[in-house]
């Protein structure tokens, strides 16, 4: 990639070289043909340019796929919160490597819930204060005991950013079934040889609401129907460990209910009102109150179809995992509708 090291070069037909620019006067955007990055080439004398390196720019297009926030988004910020380019040639913008930075924050802060109109006039101090409290209201990740020695190896095998905390393990049922005193636990991993609906009474009259995955090699269908009837999550060994991850965490990062289904955080009649009385001319808060009606209405239809008397154990099963993640869906949607609603 073309730097400003003060080597001698040719672009176009005309030369460059490392000094500073006089007068400080933006006279065209070269392009680096190798990696496409814009600069600001500073006029120093006839047919001569300085490079500033600490001056690259981005097209619009090269802007959204480094910061994940599409061009029409973009566009839009420009008119309505004044988040302008660094440059504009003609019809194409620029955007500067700060601006860049300065995007990537807004766009991390927008998908933990806060809404751009609170972050658009921000300074960078601001928005990086913005990001701290955000990490320090984080909520706790959700724990989680494994029962069994190879979901011990997968959970001690796990990344930094797990999403999930090993709070106990037990080598088999037997161990945890001796277990005089147990930790608090939002959920529980048993992985067995043979699926039985004992071991899931014994887990569930010693832990109570803790979510209870199970881990399977074998199993007889009315087992697999009994255990889905029990609000018991299912898996079939192998697995690997984010598959477990996604079994006992909601998309949310909210501890799950024992039966896995995110909790509500707003009534029928509260969502009513929040429609009623918004004012956002965006009417933001009334389509997202829309939009989560319908979640809470599919959530219900699946588990309506789940329960049937029809409904084959696999249905079952694929009924309730629909019903699961129409939840998780409607946790970040309440999440989006709430942070509208903060002071």
């Amino acid at each position: 990639m073309l730097r400003n090291h003060g080597v001698r070069r040719r672009l176009k037909g005309a030369g460059y070289r490392r000094c500073a620019p006089t007068p400080l006067d933006l006279n065209r955007i070269w392009t680096d043909p190798l990696d496409g990055v814009q600069f600001v080439l500073f006029k120093i004398s006839p047919g001569r340019y300085w490079v500033d390196a600490q001056h690259d720019l981005y097209r619009i297009g090269s802007a959204a796929s480094l910061t994940g926030i599409a061009v029409e988004r973009l566009r839009a910020w420009e008119r309505r919160y004044g988040l302008s380019p660094a440059h504009r040639e003609g019809r194409t913008r620029y955007y500067s490597g700060e601006q860049l930075e300065r995007l990537r924050r807004i766009k991390q802060l927008i998908d933990q819930g806060q809404p751009i109109s609170s972050l658009a006039r921000l300074t960078n101090e601001q928005l990086g204060a913005r990001q701290t409290e955000s990490l320090a209201i984080a909520p706790p990740l959700p724990r989680v005991g494994v029962i069994g020695p190879n979901l011990s190896v997968l959970a001690h095998q796990r990344g930094k950013d797990s999403q999930l905390a090993l709070a106990a393990q037990w080598a088999n049922m037997v161990a945890f079934t001796a277990a005089a005193r147990l930790p608090k636990l939002d959920a529980i991993v048993v992985q067995l040889p043979t699926l039985t609906t004992q071991s899931i009474e014994v887990i569930r009259e010693k832990l109570g609401n803790a979510q209870i995955v199970v881990v399977y090699h074998f199993a007889a269908e009315k087992y697999l129907r009994r255990a889905a009837q029990a609000n018991v999550e299912i898996l079939r060994w192998p697995v690997t460990w984010p598959e477990i991850e996604q079994a006992c965490t909601p998309a949310s990062g909210r501890p799950l209910k024992a039966d896995g289904m995110a909790e509500r955080r707003f009534s029928d009649a509260e969502l009513i009102a929040i429609a009623a009385g918004s004012t956002d001319p965006s009417h933001c808060p009334k389509h997202l109150v829309e939009l989560i009606s319908q979640l809470n209405a599919f959530a219900d239809y699946t588990a309506d179809c789940g329960g049937a008397d029809d409904a084959t154990v696999a249905n079952a099963v694929l009924y309730r995992q629909a019903q699961r993640e129409a939840t998780h869906a409607r946790a970040r949607l309440e999440e989006a509708l709430e942070a509208f609603h903060r002071p």
